[in-house]
């Protein structure tokens, strides 16, 4: 639940807590259920007792797959990443994203994961656009964009997640370009994204419509025999 600067240093913490769960080492049980609590009191004279196994622990992965470990270490480090970029931390913020990367190799491919894939390549973009490096960004953007094209153009895609990762990266890209001082390019590209919402939204209401009708029709030919 914490987010944004003002979150950012518990949201590294309760971050770190996760990649020690998801881990092979092993972590303190009784320091993660005081986490649980509303309003948790940490002590600072509390002394770690890390004799839980981790999840990707020799002993757990008897009993569990070491996919379990690796989803959540996607979102551990997803969420690392996202508190360290928001204290400024843009280097290692990148470190974390990428360390996703090399989890989700074995994954099949599809919308849900290429989404997974979609964030990482922005977020890491950002880190570039908020450094100052806008060809670093630029080239993230493009990866990240053509995930999208792949579900529009490629048999099999999910047009609407490839049209939402489109969208989702042409804002990013457009604000790394207002960041570069390249004002003009970036309310090109904002106004391509709100032209293809608009028009999108139209094909949407169309299409209710359409079946709205069809179904109305199915009725009272049904009524009529």
């Amino acid at each position: 639940t914490f987010s944004g600067k003002n979150g950012a240093k518990e949201a590294l913490r309760c971050s770190e807590k996760a990649l020690l769960i998801a881990s092979e080492g092993f972590w303190d049980g009784d320091e993660i259920a005081i986490e649980a609590e509303d309003n948790p009191v940490i002590d600072p004279n509390y002394e770690t007792n890390a004799t839980t196994p981790g999840l990707a622990n020799p002993a757990v992965l008897k009993l569990l797959p070491v996919r379990v470990s690796h989803l959540c270490l996607r979102s551990a480090y997803l969420q690392r990443g996202n508190a360290l970029a928001a204290m400024g931390k843009e280097e290692e913020a990148r470190e974390s994203y990428e360390k996703v990367f090399p989890l989700l190799e074995d994954e099949p491919r599809c919308a849900r994961v290429d989404w997974e894939r979609h964030s990482l390549y922005v977020n890491i973009g950002n880190t570039y656009s908020r450094s100052g490096d806008f060809d670093a960004a630029l080239a993230q953007y493009d990866k990240a964009e053509k995930l999208g094209q792949d579900h529009l153009n490629e048999e099999g895609g999910s047009e609407k997640d490839g049209k939402g990762m489109v969208a989702c990266v042409k804002r990013a890209r457009a604000f790394a370009l207002k960041r570069a001082g390249k004002d003009g390019e970036a309310k090109k590209i904002l106004k391509e994204v709100v032209e293809q919402q608009i028009k999108d939204n139209i094909e949407a209401a169309a299409a209710k419509k359409k079946e709205a009708e069809g179904a109305k029709k199915d009725e009272a030919a049904s009524e009529a025999k």
